[in-house]
This record gives C-alpha cells, sequence and structure tokens, in this order.
C-alpha cells in the first residue's frame, strides 16, 4: 500500500482505502479501481491524496466489482436523502453506465450475484438488482444504450422515497395495517420529489419512482393509471421490483424460489404487468445456475446439472441425497421438463 497524490492517479489503480469527504461520508470505497471520471471528483471533494495498492488491478471479477461499487453508491445516496441532504447522482450515474456496458456485452453477466444480499440492507441490494434487471429487460427489448442507462438509473433510485417513511413502518415484521400501508404507498410520492429534484435527472427518470406501483388494470397506486398510460420504464421496473422482492428474505416474510415468482409473475401477465416484458424477462433470467444446490418437493437434494432452454424453472438435475431416509448411494438425473411430479422449493448452500 502506498500514499498517492491526486494528480499521480492512474486509470486501473486500486484504492486500498476507504476515501471520505470532509464531512465523513463514504466517496468511494475500499477496492475500487480507479477511473478518469474519478479523479475529477476526487478533485471537486478537495481530496490531495489517496491510499492504492502497490500495484496496478490486472485481474479482478469486474462485474462483482461493479455490484460492489453499487451498493456503495446507492446507500450512501439513500442516506443522503433520509437526511434531508442533497443528494448528487452523479456516481450512481457512472457506475450504472459499467452495468449497461457489461450488459450490453453479455447480458447475463450479473445473473450469477444478484440476490446475495441480506436483510438488514434488503432496500439497497433491491435497488441495485432491480437496476441489473432492469438493464437486462431493455436490451432484450432492443432500446438503444442511452435508453438503457437511463432506464437502469431510474430503477436503482425507484425506491429513494422509502427514506422518509418511518423505520416501525418500513421494517415492521408483520402485516402492515390499513394505515400503515397507506402511510408506506407514499414512498412513490416522496421519492419522486427526491429524484426529480437531483442535479441532471431527467422526467423519464424521475417518473419510474412514482409510477413503479402502477398496474395495467388500474389496481396500483398512486395514480390508478392503466395500460398505456403507464409508461414503458415504469412497467418494466414493476416487474423486476416484483420478481426480486419476491426472491428476497425480508424482515415480514420469507422468500419464494424463483419458479414460483416465475408463476405469479405469468399468472399476473396482461392483467398486473406487461405480458412481453414478463415473457422476454423470464426467458433469460436464470432460475437456477448449473452447478448450485437445491431440494425437491420429493426431499431430494440435487446438483443442477443442465439449463432447459425452453423453461428455465425445469433444469436437468443430478440427485446426489435425501434430507431423509436412506442415503443415495448411485446419483441418478432428472429432467424436471419431463418429470412434472417433481419441483423445486428450495436452493441451499451445500
Amino acid at each position: 500500500m502506498k500514499k498517492v497524490t491526486v494528480d499521480k492517479l492512474e486509470e486501473g489503480m486500486k484504492l486500498a482505502r476507504d476515501v471520505f469527504t470532509e464531512n465523513g461520508k463514504l466517496l468511494l470505497p475500499e477496492g475500487f479501481i480507479i477511473k478518469p471520471s474519478f479523479i475529477q471528483k476526487l478533485r471537486e471533494h478537495n481530496i490531495d491524496s489517496v491510499y492504492v495498492e502497490d500495484e496496478k488491478a490486472e485481474s479482478y471479477v469486474k462485474e462483482e466489482v461493479i455490484y460492489h461499487e453499487t451498493f456503495v453508491a446507492i446507500q450512501d445516496l439513500m442516506l443522503s436523502a433520509k437526511a434531508g441532504e442533497v443528494v448528487d447522482p452523479f456516481v450512481a450515474k457512472e457506475i450504472v453506465n459499467d452495468i449497461v456496458g457489461q450488459i450490453i456485452e453479455e447480458e447475463d453477466v450479473f445473473l450469477r450475484i444478484v440476490g446475495f444480499r441480506d436483510v438488514d440492507n434488503y432496500t439497497y441490494f433491491h435497488s441495485v438488482d432491480v437496476s441489473i434487471f432492469a438493464a437486462i429487460i431493455g436490451k432484450l427489448l432492443e432500446l438503444d444504450r442511452k435508453q438503457i442507462e437511463d432506464l437502469a438509473l431510474a430503477a436503482l433510485l425507484h425506491d429513494f422515497g422509502k427514506m422518509k417513511i418511518p423505520h416501525e413502518i418500513l421494517n415492521k415484521p408483520a402485516k402492515l395495517t390499513d394505515e400503515e400501508f397507506e402511510e408506506m404507498k407514499k414512498h412513490t410520492i416522496y421519492g419522486y420529489q427526491i429524484v426529480k429534484n437531483m442535479d441532471g435527472i431527467s422526467e423519464q427518470v424521475a417518473e419510474v419512482a412514482l409510477l413503479h406501483h402502477e398496474r395495467l388494470d388500474g389496481s396500483g397506486y398512486p395514480l390508478k393509471l392503466k395500460g398505456d398510460k403507464i409508461p414503458l420504464f415504469a412497467k418494466i421496473v414493476a416487474v423486476a421490483d416484483v420478481y426480486d422482492a419476491l426472491t428476497a428474505d425480508r424482515v415480514y416474510k420469507k422468500k419464494i424460489v424463483p419458479t414460483k415468482a416465475a408463476d405469479y409473475l405469468t399468472k399476473y401477465s396482461g392483467i398486473h404487468f406487461d405480458k412481453d416484458i414478463v415473457q422476454k424477462f423470464l426467458k433469460m433470467v436464470v432460475k437456477y445456475p448449473v452447478g448450485c444446490f437445491v431440494v425437491l418437493n420429493t426431499g431430494e437434494i440435487a446438483i443442477v446439472y443442465e439449463e432447459n432452454p425452453f423453461n428455465k424453472t425445469r433444469p436437468i438435475v443430478k440427485v446426489v441425497a435425501r434430507k431423509e431416509g436412506p442415503p443415495v448411494l448411485i446419483p441418478y438425473f432428472v429432467d424436471l421438463s419431463q418429470d412434472y411430479k417433481r419441483e423445486i422449493i428450495d436452493v441451499i448452500n451445500y
């Protein structure tokens, strides 16, 4: 580790310590890979020098670095919003552009790391995951790069209003009362007010915070818009938001497996959610990556052996153990697309 003046920083250098602003806010995290735009950001904050690793970062898993950077950025921005401070989305914009660049090259590049989150930081991880899912959908819908960048940014900022919801409601470990739910719904309005006042944020981006809970049949909130009255970005984020929320553990409910989340989106496709968006999204999302361990409704424990390209919720698996009963002496294969008596009910660390 060595101390380097900002003027001597080079693209590709790796921060060895967190960098904080004068008022103690995290600006860039340890492990951050330096880029020219961030050198300028350091100058703007009157930071003269930083600690970096002795060698340039030559080998790292780029998407994991980007994911971590995005988490830190959204956490910092949301805490600023909660404190009533002016929110500068510069870092978020830069990182979102990186996410989009990776997804344009290979749309499923982030799918192996989304979903790894803890309950305490749910809102931050959820925002990052929804941004990634939305960018993937944008590519599948053949939006241009600028549109995908705006969409991913809108998704990243969609839940900012939750910072204005009382903690006892936002993190209540039980079903909300009618009064509490009415208060929770206000996060869409609060979020729109925060995001539209950020420097350089367009109305198209800001309105996603307001409209991501609208539904095609008019049953959503806060405006009860129907069908084509709901902007495309809001329709996309609605699908990404619900899928990620259903597949995450939260303070008041346990996650459901991706197959059940896919069933839910399919059930309400054309009613709550845009049918084309749902179909394209579910075809792309890797529900059960090859090599992960799953539990079947029969109590069998299996390794995902091969994806089914036509139905990714029903891969070919290799059964290696049972939760109860005699051990599996000779592992065997099951094609879940042909055996509908079996289904995946959980993903485990084994």
